[in-house]
């Protein structure tokens, strides 16, 4: 699979930093509450661009958008339950790295969708494959009370942190509405 590496607007092509920790870092600007929208627009672009265009800045939203979903749709990612962070389960996605690719990520460039297509791929033996089955995990298939109580502290202790308020996640999704196509 070929991986984008620039992005064309308006006839002219821009060289995208293609750098997973780059996009990790537009999920962390994205997701901060403190950044007003048009900085926050303003920061992606400029991380995955390395500049701030004066004209067609919808394009480049856009383009950032579909580039930040690895080219899926909005509707796709909406559809999938968040049971992975980033940003907490840094470690956990660099152990999974290790045991099965035997990639060290704090010593490798790599692209950002191929990142993301990793972890799509880890085996269920993968530390954070394990922890995404227990965040998953349905409770009511154990009738158990020990064994259900067992369980829902596995889940407490590796339960995704609670990030923002409500007005804070409004505030977030109206944003993301930019990076929609048309």
């Amino acid at each position: 699979m070929t991986y984008p590496k620039y992005a064309e607007v308006a006839g002219v092509q821009y060289a995208i930093n293609t750098d997973y920790r780059v996009a990790l870092r537009c999920f962390e600007v994205i997701e901060d509450p403190s950044i007003c929208d048009e900085e926050r627009a303003l920061a992606v672009i400029y991380l995955l661009f390395g500049e701030v265009p004066t004209t067609n800045m919808e394009d480049f939203l856009r383009i950032a958008g579909n580039y930040l979903r690895c080219g899926e749709t909005e509707e796709a990612q909406e559809s999938n339950k968040k049971d992975m962070d980033f940003t907490a389960d840094e470690k956990y996605i660099a152990a999974s790295f290790m045991s099965d690719y035997q990639i060290d990520l704090s010593a490798v460039d790599m692209h950002f969708w191929q990142y993301i297509h990793l972890i799509q791929g880890f085996t269920e033996r993968s530390v954070m494959s394990r922890v995404r089955e227990i965040r998953n995990y349905d409770l009511e298939e154990l009738k158990d009370p020990k064994s259900r109580a067992k369980m829902v502290k596995a889940k407490q202790a590796v339960a995704l942190p609670d990030k923002f308020s409500k007005a804070e996640q409004e505030a977030i999704d109206e944003f993301e509405k930019l990076f929609e196509v048309g």
